[in-house]
């Protein structure tokens, strides 16, 4: 019976976190996903490697590709959900006891609530799942820790201090009854020398470790120091997306882990099992419902829902979110206003949605690695390749942790072949064509971009330069309606400049109003 129940609220919690990404927040697997690009290479993994933390980096980021597809990237962070709870519970050395089992849920429900931070990287959750996967392993090395650690720093970062937490507790912890089963005064003697001779070398023991613990934590800071603060070596370089901050759950649940497999090795008994049971599971659920909200907030994951569903052209579903609920920012007013043109209604329905003025037509290119995706999309369809190539060069700089982008790289190639520039198109399809999921698109540009008759016969590329400006200016975000009336006068086709024009103009006519 215990083993059909680890078994069921195993599964239980693999598939609760598959269905809260597939269908809650599948927007979150796709920003993770166009903010990196993995590639099938020795320099790539090289490169991840070279800084402590790079294995569980280089990991991390070939399992985040997989988010390319919304079921794979669900199954994924399922899959390192019951992963983390299963090694949490084998580090605590308690494989038959069913009380506690439930407690070994709390770091995976703990990283589920922190993922509301959308900047919090993978590497975390994979960084915190080997570090526990290590704790048997330290249980048993004895001295052989001391090349354990700098080893496990290195691959995994500050998170590998967790074997060496619970290696710790279990060196003072560990039970033993030989007191207890002395039959006279001699042998309780002997036994009370052994056990100060024992006590002495476990604190021995102990501070070599804790010491050694730190010299590899400094050792490896000094190694970095001309190029990371102090934070930011000790508390991970890759576990974090921005450079700026460190969220307090980063180093509260690695705490809070180690506790766990050291609550569940004591092997408390439980008089009412089945009802403790009961009422943990309902607290667990009550507390990751209340995290979850308190975590994860509307307007930003709203704001990715759009970018998700324009991505995919899912421009009906973007509106039909709009209308239960729209934030009011010029990010969300832009990816709304775009679908309103898709779907014919830009002039009819300007006013049942929240706007900021033109700046909620078309954004001025704003530095971070969101903002300027839906203005680049629709200056793209346009006919404006140069101003969506600097939009979409400022996105994958803006990517805080230095790394590129599959889909900003994949639009940079394409202004690229347009403009007629294959030379430069051809690099990025290169770096392309070492991914997984943007292979054979890169192979086939690759193919096309030779014979500048392919290009002018496919029909996106030969609209965009149908419709795109026939003569070179330096351009300005202040007279973009004209660059729009230009758009027209010289294509009466592009219906799209002509609707923007028009729209800007009436709210540019409020904006003068108020």
């Amino acid at each position: 019976m215990d083993k059909g129940f680890k078994a069921m609220a195993t599964a239980v919690l693999g598939a609760a976190v598959f269905a809260f990404w597939m269908w809650a927040y599948p927007q979150a697997l796709s920003y993770q996903e166009q903010n990196q690009l993995f590639l099938f290479s020795w320099d790539y993994f090289r490169e991840r490697m070279a800084l402590p933390g790079g294995f569980a980096d280089w990991l991390s980021e070939f399992l985040v590709q997989f988010c390319y597809l919304r079921a794979a990237g669900a199954l994924v962070f399922a899959l390192l959900s019951v992963l983390l709870q299963r090694a949490v519970w084998r580090a605590a050395g308690a494989p038959e006891e069913r009380s506690l089992y439930l407690l070994s849920f709390v770091p995976s429900l703990l990283v589920l609530v922190y993922q509301g931070d959308v900047e919090v990287l993978a590497s975390f959750p994979v960084a915190l799942l080997l570090a526990v996967a290590l704790c048997p392993l330290f249980k048993k090395a004895g001295w052989h820790r001391l090349w354990l650690i700098p080893l496990a720093w290195w691959l995994l970062g500050p998170l590998s201090a967790i074997p060496v937490i619970v290696s710790l507790w279990g060196l003072f912890f560990s039970t033993d009854t030989s007191a207890a089963n002395a039959s006279d005064s001699a042998e309780k003697t002997v036994f009370l020398r052994r056990h100060f001779s024992d006590d002495l070398r476990k604190i021995v023991f102990s501070a070599t470790l804790i010491l050694w613990t730190g010299l590899t934590a400094f050792v490896e800071y000094r190694l970095l120091a001309a190029q990371y603060p102090p934070r930011d070596a000790f508390f991970g370089l890759n576990y974090y997306r921005l450079v700026e901050s460190l969220p307090a759950l980063q180093w509260v649940i690695p705490l809070v882990t180690a506790a766990v497999i050291l609550v569940c090795g004591l092997h408390l008994q439980v008089h009412s099992p089945r009802l403790a049971a009961g009422v943990f599971a309902v607290l667990l659920v009550a507390g990751t419902w209340g995290g979850v909200r308190l975590a994860y907030d509307r307007d930003t994951f709203e704001v990715l829902a759009y970018d998700w569903l324009i991505r995919h052209e899912r421009y009906p579903e973007v509106l039909r979110r709009a209308e239960r609920y729209q934030p009011r920012n010029a990010v969300s007013a832009c990816s709304v206003n775009f679908c309103l043109f898709t779907q014919g209604q830009l002039q009819d329905r300007l006013d049942e949605f929240y706007q900021c003025g033109t700046e909620g037509l078309v954004l001025p290119s704003i530095r971070d690695n969101l903002s300027d995706i839906t203005s680049a999309e629709l200056l793209w369809m346009m006919g404006m390749p140069n101003i969506t190539l600097q939009y979409c060069f400022d996105l994958e700089a803006s990517i805080q942790n230095g790394r590129k982008s599959g889909r900003f790289m994949r639009r940079i190639a394409e202004c690229n072949i347009v403009n007629g520039w294959y030379d430069r198109a051809g690099k990025y399809l290169d770096i392309l064509e070492k991914s997984l999921f943007y292979r054979r698109w890169a192979q086939e540009k690759k193919e096309l971009i030779p014979d500048g008759a392919l290009v002018a016969a496919d029909p996106v590329y030969s609209y965009i330069r149908q419709v795109r400006f026939k003569d070179d200016f330096i351009t300005n975000y202040s007279a973009l309606d004209a660059m729009m009336a230009l758009l027209y006068n010289q294509e009466k086709g592009n219906f799209m400049a002509a609707e923007y024009y028009t729209a800007w103009q009436r709210l540019k006519g409020k904006e003068g109003a108020q």
